[in-house]
């Protein structure tokens, strides 16, 4: 037979039951959606500053949760070959696709018009081809559920099935960017200076509304959000219909409406993904309850050995599900014990750390080579473990095999029971976020940090030493004869000789602190656990005799020095602010002394 009605039910995240707690979660978001969109609304169309990194850090992040949602959901058709599962994975696969594209054909991004020989209007074409996809398969879903409800295609005319799907999808995404790229110039125009046209908002943008919003209707109707992801559907299917909405109140590009609906948009692809996440920790809660019992059953109930093979037997589906799941994310995932001790790890872990990470393993004793912000993560994860150090996020780096340093969000989270708030174990995520990183915190010319990364270590420096944890101190460097280099054999050459002085900085403080480059030929150090005056003063006539000793570049005969002023906290200032400022003014101070020394905030006031 190509298909039957199943007569066993198979266990999938879309036939998982809701409780009163998940539902009232998804009612608190699809207000706060609604409220959001409410409020936006009055003032949509004021016009803000264009972000042209607003996008792509937006849609680079909906992009991935939408191909890993639409590749979760065809595992789980793979488990049940129901074509209504097939039709919700088809959705996402179309959704992220038409993303990708938008995104690439958007003007200003990656080229002026966008890629493709993309035009002004291929964009707004694509937004709305983009959001009938969802809506539409939706309604697919209900009809299948509606007219063929348990039905379960043969292993061979499911992989037929996947494989047209695949195809047609390809084709669609492929067709309508060839026609609105290629054909821009003959495209009815959606998009005039900026500003939606009439028949953007009242003939296409308007009827997408009605449409999402029948199919809202007729999926509620049909599943009553009574599991968690149909739940999580609805919020998605929420979401991107008030992301038309707010745009059409926008009236166009670069308002309060249009980025608002950008997030609409992000919480339209992460809503399914952080329902099935939750469902990861559920069944693997599960999963230990269930090896509880049967250890229990084995030593008490000898005569239950046929029942407790099979649960074993269900234990490990259920784990072969997790594992599947799992694998299928971007994110390296690990499980541990109460103890630490790893009890799953998926591959993401090999490919992003360099080595696996075995189950049995402590944890601690793997993350030892990931730098924190004050020292490693492995010391963070043991005070977690010794219950010294709450639940945290943390951004941590690694010195990969090829000397690149790659930077990782870390969170963790307790795994507990709903019912008796029993302790399982923790969940740990690592999260790539190299690529952010490197934009928003280090400098492009020199790679040291930025004003930002140093603004957010000296915060973390002040409150460190109001706990009287450590006391910091700060170094304000200028190079002295800086412009003459400049003037003299140009901005290039000054810049090489940026990248040499940068190198010196960080060949001199190593570990002990942070260099940034603060402006122009200023640098700034920041050196954590100051002990006394005279340390900084040797690594003060360090840094200037390492800098006096440069008189080459790229073969070039050159001659620089460096005046640097020091300030102490809380001796020289107890605000950040402040301690900067009086570190110039002592950087200012060794310049009036001849330049090619330091000079100490506290021998300023004396002067003075």
């Amino acid at each position: 037979m190509e298909h039957q009605a199943s007569k066993i039910a198979v266990h999938h995240l879309l036939s998982t039951p809701a409780n009163r707690s998940q539902r009232r979660l998804v009612y608190v978001i699809g207000a706060f959606v609604c409220l959001l969109a409410l409020l936006t609304a009055p003032i949509a169309r004021v016009k803000l500053t264009e972000l042209p990194a607003y996008q792509p850090a937006i849609f680079s992040s909906v992009i991935c949760f939408e191909l890993i949602t639409a590749y979760v959901l065809y595992s789980q058709f793979r488990i049940n070959r129901s074509p209504s599962v097939l039709a919700l994975a088809a959705g996402y696969l179309y959704s992220g696709g038409m993303t990708a594209m938008y995104l690439l054909t958007f003007p200003g991004i990656f080229s002026t018009t966008g890629l493709f020989h993309a035009g002004l209007q291929t964009a707004p074409w694509l937004y709305l081809i983009w959001h009938f996809g969802l809506p539409t398969a939706i309604i697919a879903y209900v009809w299948f559920e509606s007219r063929y409800k348990g039905m379960q295609l043969s292993q061979a005319r499911a992989r037929s099935s996947s494989a047209v799907v695949l195809t047609v999808v390809i084709l669609l995404i492929a067709v309508c960017t060839v026609i609105t790229t290629k054909f821009h110039d003959s495209v009815p125009i959606l998009l005039k200076d900026g500003h939606l046209t009439p028949l953007f908002v009242n003939k296409i943008g308007v009827p997408i509304i009605i449409y999402s919003v029948i199919a809202l209707v007729l999926f509620f109707r049909l599943t009553r959000g009574n599991t968690v992801t149909t739940a999580w559907l609805c919020i998605a299917l929420l979401a991107s219909m008030l992301d038309v909405t707010i745009i059409l109140c926008g009236g166009g590009r670069f308002s309060i409406g249009w980025y608002v609906a950008k997030w609409n948009t992000f919480i339209c692809a992460n809503a399914v993904l952080s329902g099935i996440i939750y469902e990861f920790t559920k069944m693997y809660m599960s999963l230990t309850v269930l090896y509880r019992k049967v250890a229990d059953s084995e030593i008490r109930y000898k005569d239950l050995l046929g029942e407790s093979q099979l649960a074993e037997r269900e234990i490990a589906k259920r784990n072969e599900i997790i594992a599947r799941m799992l694998e299928s994310s971007q994110e390296a995932i690990v499980m541990c014990d109460t103890e630490g001790k790893v009890v799953f790890a998926n591959r993401r872990f090999e490919q992003l750390f360099e080595r696996p990470l075995l189950n049995g393993q402590m944890l601690a004793d793997y993350c030892h080579r990931l730098k924190a912000s004050h020292g490693t993560l492995a010391e963070l994860i043991d005070r977690y473990f010794n219950a010294k150090l709450a639940p945290f996020r943390e951004r941590v780096s690694l010195v990969t095999s090829i000397e690149k340093t790659r930077y990782f969000e870390c969170y963790v989270s307790p795994l507990t029971d709903d019912v008796d708030g029993e302790l399982h174990g923790h969940l740990f995520g690592f999260h790539d976020r190299t690529d952010e990183v490197r934009i928003m915190y280090y400098d492009e010319l020199t790679g040291l940090p930025n004003r930002r990364y140093l603004g957010e270590r000296l915060i973390e420096a002040l409150d460190r030493a109001k706990n009287n944890i450590a006391n910091f101190s700060v170094f304000f460097m200028d190079l002295d004869g800086f412009k003459k280099v400049n003037d003299t054999y140009g901005h290039e050459m000054g810049d090489r000789l940026l990248q040499e002085v940068a190198g010196i900085l960080q060949l001199c403080v190593r570990s002990s602190g942070v260099c940034a480059r603060w402006a122009g030929d200023e640098f700034i150090v920041l050196l954590d656990d100051v002990q006394n005056s005279a340390q900084l003063e040797a690594l003060g006539e360090q840094i200037i005799h390492v800098i006096e000793q440069l008189d080459e570049v790229d073969g070039v005969k050159l001659q620089v020095t460096a005046s640097i002023g020091i300030a102490i906290y809380p001796n020289d200032g107890s605000e950040g602010k402040t301690l900067l400022m009086h570190a110039d003014q002592a950087m200012y101070e060794a310049k009036m002394k001849g330049k090619n020394n330091c000079c100490f905030y506290s021998a300023v006031t004396q002067v003075q």
